[in-house]
């Protein structure tokens, strides 16, 4: 059964879809947190691409009587009338919203247990939302285990290669806003990442790091990481590991950012993947999850 659920929020309400596997009496449930940027519940982001990929793996999960829901962000797709301004966004707006879904889901008493899922940037809100809910287990998905500056700062150095002038104005932005100082005065050239009306978003980032976050939780967590991912690295993953050695990890070669099978070192067939929404994903992504939902006594 696929129900479209709508939750009243703060300014708004938030949509979603809810998958329930038929004949199944209080199915195990997995609430889907989308990553960064304007996000939608499928996973497809105007600015990134159309992956489809969070909706596949709903469906992958149904069809093993899992039951699932996934929501389009605040702001976003049917979630729209709950937008509020840019600048009044923070990681704890994304956090509210994933314990309001939570507390639905426990209210509703038709599920046995929830699981939270978190991919990427929704990993982060996923690891502080669960310091503040009981959760059955956690997932994250290509989830960094580095302060956002350390990540941004890499990416930058690799997208600003040969533009050393744009790379060092970056740079000091970024240690500004860790410093709690706004920037008013971005160049144009930079304001796509650091507008200043996104700039208390990213302060608010930018206080977190993961590992230490991390360590506060006391539930099952499985770590799920890409060898291709372009964003997220294995060596993130190995980070949120050595933080918590409970914690299962799994490695899946040639696995991308937007959880789809690419050849290696092929940056071009990478990126391509981030519009092929019928790309399936990567099945031991999917076994692994599913391996994760059904251990007994973790």
């Amino acid at each position: 059964m696929e129900k479209e659920i709508k939750l009243d929020v703060s300014n708004g309400s938030l949509s979603g879809t809810l998958i329930v596997p038929d004949n199944i009496e209080k199915p195990t449930i997995v609430l889907i947190v989308a990553g960064s940027g304007p996000t939608d519940r499928d996973g497809n982001n105007r600015l990134s691409g159309e992956t489809n990929n969070l909706k596949q793996l709903a469906e992958q999960l149904a069809a093993h009587n899992v039951a699932s829901l996934r929501f389009d962000k605040r702001g976003v797709g049917k979630s729209q009338s709950a937008t509020i301004p840019e600048n009044q966004l923070r990681l704890q707006t994304f956090v509210t919203d994933v314990l309001s879904w939570v507390r639905y889901l426990s209210e509703s008493d038709k599920f046995s247990k929830i699981f939270i899922l978190g991919h990427s940037e929704g990993g982060l809100i996923s690891i502080e939302a669960c310091q503040k809910l009981k959760a059955a287990g956690l997932i994250l998905l290509a989830t960094p285990g580095r302060n956002l500056a350390n990540i941004l700062q890499d990416q930058l150095t690799q997208q600003l290669s040969g533009q050393e002038e744009w790379l060092q104005r970056s740079i000091q932005i970024l240690d500004s806003l860790k410093n709690g100082n706004l920037v008013p005065q971005v160049p144009v050239e930079l304001e796509t990442l650091f507008r200043p009306s996104i700039q208390p978003y990213l302060q608010s980032i930018l206080k977190i790091d993961p590992v230490i976050e991390l360590t506060k939780l006391k539930l099952p967590i499985l770590l799920i990481q890409g060898t291709e991912d372009l964003q997220v690295s294995v060596s993130d993953a190995e980070l949120l590991k050595q933080a918590v050695p409970t914690a299962k990890l799994a490695i899946i070669p040639k696995m991308n950012h937007v959880l789809k099978i690419v050849p290696e070192s092929d940056t071009k067939a990478n990126l391509a993947s981030y519009q092929q929404p019928d790309k399936p994903l990567s099945s031991e992504l999917v076994q692994k999850i599913l391996n994760f939902l059904n251990t007994e006594d973790y």
